[in-house]
């Protein structure tokens, strides 16, 4: 099917724009229904895998994100769409999966293009109905060019990086040897001895890796909690609330906080909640597949042992703390101002986080295991959903159709994936949901242009609600029992009781290729 042009779309949804290059004013039927219409509060994270929440069981007492939980449907089948940043955020704009919407890599200049005013996102459709439409914190999809239906947007570069600057280059003078240097940002870290003792036994070993100083020069941020990033996107985001609630119209939201991604650093009292020597580490750590021995992210635990994974976790822990006392603060101020009931909050990352798993941390690997690829995933609006735990299979390219279905818009032709919505209220059985869901690593196109080429190297997950295959570039296959084996210990691929469970999920792995528009080999 032809893909449409945004103008398309908004003409046939009756929210045509005057200008494609100016922001719509609300079409008089929406207007007249703006009054009732359901606000959205997209509340996300970056690279948080949903096994460090207590609401999933995890270690780290979240109650803010509990209290979301609590009175929403938490999804314990969620996955990403690609486990790296870009791709999946692209995806969860767009309702696509990466290679259809072409962003399949980490957006940047001459390497790839990002979201532009074309594209027909969640936000441009709200933004199109009347919709006050915002953005606070990282975004990643940057191109050529601002996009005009949102009328304010902070983000990590360059609003806060430049906010930064002058601090950023006393920090510098003042100690460099004790500074991270973090893509542009320059930070003070105080660095643990048991932690330090492992970095130097290291020698120069990574003297060349391009992102060891992420890693060697973890710990203590000293910062006050108001100079971070993500402190200072919640309190945006609680003026926009404030501001918001003043005015007459529905608005929608994205909070995106950078943390618990790198930088691997976080400020006191954080950094001291969590005892590294008391953290149960993954009963996984010791098991994993050959292929990725040599991946950054088990390299990096394999140079800096125990001490290494002890003290990421520390941080990441931490750092999964701060974020929701953040999103505390955000929801007592949607209550105060009288907009928490008629606000659909929707929590959730872009990917995951080995966290230990399989003895790796960081997303800078290969594989496809549960804690890359599961994200957290939680829909609150009591006005139209039940509390709830839902296991249906869901990934990214759900969020854009279900929030649209939620706030009565028309879901675009483009949208691969499906609303939650009338599974939630019942006005679809069950068994009627999507029975798998779908992961992918694409080679970008060398131009950086967002167009997959015939030919082009790919590895693709499909996972089910008991199963999981993975095919990667090389063709190698592995099969995961993930019922009777949730750590991923062992590879059933051989295995003659498989083989039906094999052959179904490579059938529908093919299915779903050319359902998608996967580019015919060469």
């Amino acid at each position: 099917m032809p893909r449409q042009t945004r103008r398309e779309f908004l003409k046939q949804a009756g929210l045509i724009a005057a200008s494609l290059s100016t922001r719509p004013a609300a079409p008089p039927a929406a207007a007249a229904q703006n009054e009732r219409s359901p606000n959205i509060l997209f509340l996300m994270c970056d690279q948080l895998t949903p096994s460090v929440l207590s609401c999933y069981g995890g270690p780290v007492p979240t109650p803010n994100i509990d209290r979301i939980a609590a009175g929403g449907v938490r999804f314990t089948n969620a996955t990403c769409t690609t486990p790296y940043c870009s791709p999946s955020r692209a995806s969860l704009v767009t309702g696509m999966y990466p290679h259809a919407h072409g962003v399949v890599l980490n957006c940047a200049p001459k390497r790839q293009r990002g979201i532009t005013a074309d594209d027909i996102t969640t936000e441009q459709i709200f933004g199109a109905a009347g919709y006050h439409t915002h953005h606070y914190g990282k975004w990643h999809l940057e191109d050529r060019a601002p996009l005009p239906y949102y009328r304010d947007m902070y983000r990590s570069a360059p609003e806060y990086a430049t906010e930064m600057q002058p601090l950023f280059e006393k920090v510098r003078k003042q100690d460099p040897a004790r500074c991270m240097k973090w893509y542009n940002w320059t930070l003070p870290v105080d660095i643990d001895p048991r932690f330090r003792k492992a970095v130097d036994a290291l020698g120069d070993q990574w003297s060349r890796e391009r992102f060891a100083e992420f890693i060697t020069k973890m710990g203590r941020l000293e910062f006050d909690l108001d100079q971070c990033l993500d402190v200072r996107v919640a309190r945006r985001t609680q003026d926009k609330l404030r501001q918001i609630a003043r005015s007459r119209g529905p608005f929608m939201l994205t909070c995106s906080f950078v943390w618990p991604h790198d930088p691997n650093v976080v400020p006191s009292p954080y950094y001291e909640m969590f005892d590294p020597d008391k953290i149960a580490l993954p009963a996984n750590r010791h098991v994993r597949e050959q292929l990725f021995e040599k991946d950054w992210s088990r390299r990096i635990i394999r140079g800096l042992g125990e001490p290494g994974m002890r003290e990421f976790l520390r941080i990441y822990y931490a750092m999964v703390k701060l974020i929701d006392d953040q999103i505390g603060r955000i929801l007592n101020t949607l209550e105060r101002t009288g907009s928490l009931e008629n606000t659909i909050i929707l929590f959730t990352a872009d990917h995951g986080d080995m966290a230990g798993g399989h003895g790796m941390v960081w997303k800078s690997t290969r594989a496809f295991y549960e804690e890359v690829v599961r994200v957290p995933l939680i829909l609150h609006f009591p006005l139209a959903l039940e509390p709830a735990v839902c296991d249906i299979p869901t990934d990214s390219t759900d969020i854009m159709p279900t929030l649209l279905d939620l706030a009565g818009l028309p879901i675009p032709d483009q949208v691969q994936g499906q609303s939650l919505v009338p599974f939630l209220t019942g006005a679809k059985p069950l068994s009627q949901a999507r029975k798998y869901t779908f992961s992918e690593r694409v080679r970008p196109n060398p131009t950086g242009a967002r167009k997959v080429l015939p030919g082009t190297k790919a590895a693709f997950m499909i996972r089910s609600k008991t199963h999981k295959l993975i095919r990667y570039e090389n063709a190698a296959e592995y099969l995961y029992d993930l019922k009777a084996d949730p750590g991923e210990t062992k590879n059933q691929l051989n295995n003659p009781k498989y083989a039906p469970i094999r052959a179904e999920l490579s059938r529908q792995l093919s299915l779903w290729l050319a359902r998608t528009n996967w580019p015919a080999k060469t």
